[in-house]
């Protein structure tokens, strides 16, 4: 085989390295399928959602860096953004990672309720969106979101005309932003997961008396399980096909509760303490 020149050499590597850029083009181009991925963070809250055209959708991000971690094994190398991260309250549970994700991921929106905490890490937080110039929103349940082309954020919670802003809130649990993931086919509108953060009885039944459709396939149970949440009424309103229980092995809260579990008997649940990271495809 005759040796090559420099020129020849260069040559056939510039070559080559355009073949890879055109394949890493071509494949971040096919679509993918719509997941939803609760993440194994402990005793706490992540949930991504993924979308066909690689929109990343994070919503919370468990009480520490390990939501890192679960986004790494689920999000692809070359893809470092997060397109939308919603805080459905502030507790640490919920945030306590966030810091850590902001390291390694680009941010391009957060959506809040705007309520007060005086905890360090939030108030760090809100100080690095400040600082990196960050598209906030404090969203309320006529500001419905499109996550892609035909897939929809439906807030329930908080109500128009009902500004959380800057409240100092006792139960910061009735303030979560409470959301159902919607898709448009040719079928009409396809109710797939209610994602309630930490929403309690109290706050499920200002949602139930507001008169919106709850209905949706699957149902990530509120706080963790807990006997203060998935009221009965709530529970039959949604009608579920499967739960998901975001709960860390071993709590000390003892979550989830027996009285939920006993609610949930006739639904198929499924837990991360048990699963691990539980994702589904839809």
């Amino acid at each position: 085989m005759p040796e090559l020149s420099f020129k020849q050499w260069l040559i056939y590597n510039l070559i080559g390295v355009g073949m890879l850029f055109l394949v890493v083009f071509q494949i971040s181009n096919i679509h993918q399928n719509l997941t939803v991925s609760v993440l194994d963070i402990g005793q706490g809250d992540a949930i991504l959602i993924q979308t066909p055209n690689y929109h990343n959708i994070l919503i919370d991000a468990g009480p520490d860096s390990k939501v890192v971690d679960e986004l790494g094994d689920t999000i692809s190398f070359f893809d470092k953004t997060i397109d939308i991260f919603l805080l459905t309250h502030p507790h640490r549970d919920h945030y306590g990672g966030v810091l850590d994700v902001m390291q390694k991921y680009e941010i391009k929106k957060v959506i809040l309720t705007g309520v007060i905490s005086n905890d360090p890490t939030y108030k760090a937080f809100l100080a690095e969106i400040r600082r990196s110039k960050i598209e906030t929103v404090f969203i309320q349940n006529n500001q419905d979101i499109q996550i892609d082309s035909n897939l929809y954020l439906d807030i329930l919670y908080p109500f128009a005309g009902q500004s959380l802003v800057g409240q100092d809130v006792y139960s910061k649990n009735n303030t979560s932003i409470v959301a159902r993931l919607l898709r448009l086919s040719d079928n009409g509108w396809e109710n797939l997961v209610i994602l309630t953060g930490d929403a309690e009885m109290e706050e499920e039944r200002e949602i139930l008396l507001s008169g919106q459709n709850l209905n949706a396939n699957m149902l990530k149970v509120g706080h963790h399980g807990s006997r203060t949440a998935t009221s009965d009424t709530f529970l039959s309103a949604v009608s579920p096909q499967t739960a998901v229980i975001s709960v860390g092995e071993g709590n000390t809260f003892e979550h989830p509760h027996q009285e939920t579990i006993e609610k949930l008997s006739s639904v198929k649940t499924m837990r991360t303490d048990e699963l691990g990271t539980i994702k589904f495809a839809l």
